[in-house]
C-alpha cells in the first residue's frame, strides 16, 4: 500500500510539472506572436526552437506518468481517465508547436490592422489555459473547486470562439475588399484556426475532470 501511495505522489508531481511545461509553451507562443506582429522572423525562428524543445520535454514527462500508471499508481478505475487527461493536456502543447511552426513557414507580413484582434484572441486563450492549469492543480486538493474550474474553462473557451469568429469574418471582408491578398488571407486564417484549437484542446482536457470527480466521489 505504501508503494501505491508513493507512486500516486510521484504521478501528482509529474502532472504538475507537465501542466507547468505546457503552460510555459503557451507563454513562449505569446512572445512569438509579438515577434510575428513586427515581422521579426529571426526571433520567430528562435521561439519555434524553444517551443519544440518544451513540447519534447512535456512528452517525456507524460511518458514517465504512463510508466507509473503501468506500475500500479492509482486504482484501475482512475488510471484510464488520468492517462486521457494527460494526453489531452499534452495536445495543448502540440497545438502551440503546430501554430508556431505554421507561422515560421508562412513568412507573411502580418497585417497591422489585426494586432488588436489577435491580442484579444491570445489573451482569451491565455485565460482558458490558465483556468485549465488551476483545474488540474485542484484535482489533488479540492474536487469541488476542480469541478468549478472545469466549468470555467468551458465558458472561457466560448469567449475564444466568439473572438475567433469575429476575426474570420473580418478577414473575409478584407479579402473581398482587396485589402489583403489571397496568401495573407489563407495564412492568417490558418493561424486563427490553430490558435482557436489551443483553447478547444484545453476544453477537451477539462471535460475529463468531471468524470474523475464523479468517480472519486462515488
Amino acid at each position: 500500500m505504501r508503494n501505491i501511495f508513493k507512486r500516486e505522489s510521484k504521478v501528482e508531481q509529474y502532472s504538475k510539472e507537465h501542466v507547468d511545461m505546457v503552460y510555459e509553451n503557451l507563454n513562449q507562443l505569446k512572445i512569438l506572436m509579438e515577434h510575428f506582429y513586427n515581422n521579426e522572423f529571426d526571433k520567430v525562428d528562435k521561439k519555434v526552437d524553444k517551443i519544440s524543445k518544451l513540447e519534447h520535454d512535456a512528452d517525456d514527462i507524460r511518458r514517465k506518468m504512463e510508466i507509473e500508471f503501468f506500475n500500479g499508481a492509482f486504482l484501475p478505475f482512475d488510471r484510464e481517465d488520468r492517462i486521457i487527461l494527460a494526453e489531452n493536456v499534452d495536445s495543448v502543447s502540440d497545438m502551440c508547436q503546430e501554430t508556431a511552426f505554421g507561422i515560421c513557414l508562412s513568412r507573411i507580413n502580418f497585417p497591422k490592422g489585426y494586432i488588436e484582434d489577435f491580442s484579444d484572441l491570445m489573451d482569451s486563450i491565455y485565460e482558458t489555459v490558465t483556468a485549465l492549469k488551476k483545474c488540474i492543480e485542484l484535482l489533488d486538493e479540492d474536487l469541488g473547486e476542480a469541478l468549478k474550474k472545469a466549468h470555467e474553462v468551458e465558458k472561457l473557451e466560448d469567449e475564444v470562439d466568439k473572438i475567433e469568429r469575429r476575426i474570420l469574418k473580418r478577414l473575409y471582408i478584407s479579402y473581398k475588399n482587396q485589402e489583403i491578398d489571397i496568401l495573407t488571407h489563407i495564412e492568417i486564417k490558418n493561424t486563427v484556426l490553430r490558435l482557436g484549437n489551443i483553447a478547444d484542446r484545453a476544453e477537451n482536457a477539462s471535460d475529463r475532470v468531471p468524470i474523475i470527480v464523479a468517480k472519486r466521489k462515488g
